[in-house]
């Protein structure tokens, strides 16, 4: 039986630490996980540490994690994909944002598109940016990943593409080229990637050329057109199988 996992992230962990169970995280563990106490578990801190650990309850709505030896090293990346992602309506950036957790992604970036406005992108911004974060969490939780990608706010192309980390641009654009053509004319490995996927109905020629004037190549993922969830996990998947920790 898989051991359940929990992120408490409001310092980092160390082996031996009994930690006062915060409100939110022992319903969570008691009302969805069902733990009862003394049950086994896994906590980490969203930044590399995890450890055993077991619930201890001290009545209905109090309880403690007992830490115990550390459980598994750091999960950083082995290659640093950050993710450019177009605001798109719920369930598909919902979506988008859980895989790029599930494949590795360092940092995700929303961006307020021209075509996000359909998906009411700039109402109640504030409330989607927590959404995000837990569903960033959440897929940490689930997958295994002991440390956090970043979750930058949302801003608008011109301002999400400033300030960018090195590595290779790579812009999913159904007038771009293959993936394998841009890898095989670099001098060198890149230190990383950045991947920048448009919301429903893509980029807009303007934001394309943005895009472009920001380094940014084009990448054809065959005939067919793709969701941006789907064009998201594509992205990362190939980038992760070519110079990533899905190879071999």
């Amino acid at each position: 039986m898989r051991c359940p996992r929990l992120l408490l992230d409001s310092e980092p962990l160390a082996a031996g630490q009994s930690l006062p169970a915060p409100p939110d995280r022992l319903h969570y563990a008691t009302a969805v996980l069902r733990l009862k106490s003394g049950a086994p578990c896994r906590v980490f801190d969203g930044c590399g540490n995890e450890f055993h650990a077991t619930l201890e309850l001290t009545g209905r709505r109090h309880g403690a994690f007992q830490l115990g030896e550390r459980a598994a090293a750091p999960t950083w990346p082995a290659f640093p994909i950050h993710l450019l992602q177009g605001v798109a309506r719920g369930d598909h950036m919902d979506l988008a944002v859980q895989k790029a957790v599930e494949l590795g992604a360092s940092s995700i970036r929303p961006v307020l598109c021209e075509r996000s406005r359909s998906a009411a992108a700039h109402k109640a911004l504030e409330k989607r940016q927590r959404h995000w974060q837990g569903i960033l969490q959440a897929a940490a939780e689930q997958c295994g990943r002991n440390e956090l990608p970043t979750l930058h706010a949302a801003l608008p192309p011109e301002r999400a593409l400033s300030d960018l980390p090195n590595g290779i641009r790579l812009l999913a654009d159904a007038d771009g080229s293959g993936l394998d053509r841009h890898l095989q004319i670099l001098p060198a490995p890149p230190p990383g990637a950045l991947l920048y996927v448009g919301p429903e109905g893509g980029l807009t020629p303007e934001e394309r050329e943005q895009a472009r004037a920001s380094g940014f190549a084009g990448i054809r993922m065959g005939p067919r057109t793709l969701r941006t969830e789907t064009a998201t996990i594509a992205l990362m998947t190939l980038l992760q199988a070519r110079l990533g920790d899905l190879r071999g």
